[in-house]
């Protein structure tokens, strides 16, 4: 009984010691975002313990219905075109070349028109486009850098990205043979109310575009560009192209592996919540995708 007991106890310290091991933050991620909990009405806390906390702007909200959505868990909401969450900028933020965003994503559908359609006149307007991440660029300010930024594009639905050029313009990258990329590929679009893991990885020059952890495309980007003391932004842009929901966003100052991105996708990249010492995994936080 006496070793019963003694094994039991070595069993279980050896386990908890392992998990808690596996369990520390990458010391290359820079932002972690849950939107399970917030430190006011306005502002989302940084799990990573960094501090770098995101500001709820123009009317992006938290929100935990409807229930088929988020099952429980609360995500952020974009429902119009100036809905975003803004994160200021940092030093580490500011300097990073190589780098990776992960998140979850919900499209409720798409808009009826663009934004500006009552404007064009006898021009025909283009697609709406919805900006999911940029950094160094403000809806009233000038173009700082893109790291690259993601879009999401109107029929189809689908993903484009920019970046800026050394001229300093906004440049739109062409992903794919069709210039965009879906859930199946170049070409391909994503399907509405459906949740669906994203990965971006700038490594050198190339931008390697991840959906449900698998490998959907690799594209040109710049090797260097430039960064400069410029925010992060989630959502808010001129022309939206669909309304949707964003969960467990991450960012990296480094490119992460194919592997990392497939634990990533499927729950088990593991993290803590070092404020609390909790030791949790994200499949634990999102058991019912």
């Amino acid at each position: 009984m006496r070793m019963s007991i003694g094994t039991s106890f070595i069993t279980t310290f050896l386990v908890v010691t392992v998990f808690a091991a596996q369990a520390a933050i990458d010391p290359n991620m820079l932002l972690w975002f849950s939107f399970d909990e917030q430190l006011d009405g306005k502002k989302i806390e940084d799990l990573t313990g960094g501090g770098n906390d995101g500001k709820l702007k123009l009317g992006a909200k938290i929100t935990n219905e409807p229930a088929e959505v988020y099952k429980g868990a609360g995500a952020v909401k974009f429902t119009n075109i100036s809905a975003q969450v803004r994160v200021e900028p940092f030093k580490r933020m500011n300097e990073y070349k190589d780098n990776t965003y992960t998140f979850w994503i919900y499209i409720f559908g798409n808009t009826a028109k663009p934004w500006n359609w009552e404007h064009c006149g006898a021009v025909p307007c283009g697609e709406g486009r919805a900006s999911i991440l940029e950094k160094g660029r403000v809806l009233e300010g000038n173009v700082k850098g893109w790291a690259p930024g993601i879009l999401l594009q109107e029929k189809p639905l689908a993903l484009i990205y920019q970046f800026e050029d050394k001229g300093g313009g906004g440049v739109q990258g062409a992903i794919g043979a069709k210039g965009i990329v879906g859930p199946g590929g170049n070409g391909t679009e994503f399907e509405v109310k459906k949740w669906y893991h994203i990965a971006g990885v700038k490594k050198a020059a190339e931008l390697i575009i991840y959906v449900n952890g698998k490998e959907q495309g690799r594209y040109d980007a710049p090797r260097d560009f430039v960064q400069g003391e410029a925010l992060l932004r989630i959502g808010g842009t001129r022309e939206r192209s669909a309304h949707f929901a964003m969960d467990e966003f991450s960012l990296y100052d480094r490119a992460l592996t194919e592997k990392e991105v497939a634990l990533d996708a499927k729950g088990v990249l593991l993290s803590v919540e070092p404020e609390r010492k909790l030791t949790t995994t994200w499949g634990d936080i999102k058991i019912s995708r």
